[in-house]
This record gives structure tokens, C-alpha cells and sequence, in this order.
């Protein structure tokens, strides 16, 4: 552990996927809105991600819109509720990533406001498309 991530070997940075606040009850629980991280949250990640090596990993509760981090992380893993000793597992070496994604991450905002809202995996030129992953091979 260090007090300055630029003084360590390896960063480990869990996130996330975007989302808007809503009003009411009902609303509260469900995320909605953007799909993007905000402008000065994605500053802080991309800061860290240009001084020190890091393993991001995105709970991908719904799509995010990272095309930055994705360029920029030393790996990137999408995980659907593991724990830090999971991800820390596969991490280091002591247990096997697996697993595809159930659907694409799009480019931008932009790219999801021109597809069709009706239709899966629609988006222009996504980072990654629906299935991408590691599968293990028996």
C-alpha cells in the first residue's frame, strides 16, 4: 500500500456504470440516463490511469460508455456482483477469468442516441461488441 498511487507498482480500480440520480420512489430504483461517466469523474480515472499501471473493473450493471479507460487500463474486467477476493483471484493468477458479454458497449452518447431503441446491439462501431469475453476452452 502506498500513499500515492503514482508511487505504486500496480493500481486496482473498481467502478460503477454511470447513471442519473431519478426523483420518487419507484424511479429511485432502477439506473437510468447516461451511459457515460461524467466529465470531471472520467478526469480523475484517466489521471490515475496515465501515472500508474491499473486493473479496472467495471461492474456493468447496464452498458457504460468507455472507450477512454478501456484505451488506457493496463486490463479491463466487466464483473456482474463478484467480490474484491474474486477479482482479486482471477487477478493473480489464482482462478480463471471467464464469461462474454450480454451486450455491447457502445463508443459514445452519440452512437446511442442514433441507434434504434428497439433493437439489440445497434450502436455504430461499439468498443466492444455483444459476446466479447474470454471463454474457457475444454
Amino acid at each position: 500500500m502506498v500513499a500515492d498511487p503514482v508511487d505504486a507498482d500496480l493500481a486496482v480500480l473498481r467502478l460503477r456504470t454511470p447513471y442519473e440520480e431519478r426523483p420518487g420512489l419507484f424511479e429511485s430504483f432502477f439506473h437510468s440516463g447516461s451511459l457515460a461517466f461524467p466529465e470531471g469523474e472520467l478526469k480523475e480515472i484517466l489521471r490515475l490511469l496515465d501515472s500508474t499501471p491499473t486493473l479496472v473493473c467495471v461492474h456493468l450493471e447496464r452498458p457504460a460508455v468507455l472507450p477512454e479507460i478501456a484505451a488506457k487500463a493496463a486490463a479491463l474486467v466487466a464483473d456482474y456482483g463478484a467480490s474484491d477476493a474474486a477479482l482479486l483471484d482471477v487477478a493473480f493468477g489464482r482462478a480463471r477469468a471467464e464469461g462474454r458479454l450480454p451486450f455491447e458497449l457502445p463508443r459514445s452518447m452519440a452512437a446511442v442516441a442514433a441507434s434504434r431503441p428497439d433493437v439489440p446491439d445497434d450502436t455504430e462501431d461499439p468498443v466492444f461488441a455483444y459476446g466479447h469475453g474470454v471463454a474457457l476452452q475444454g
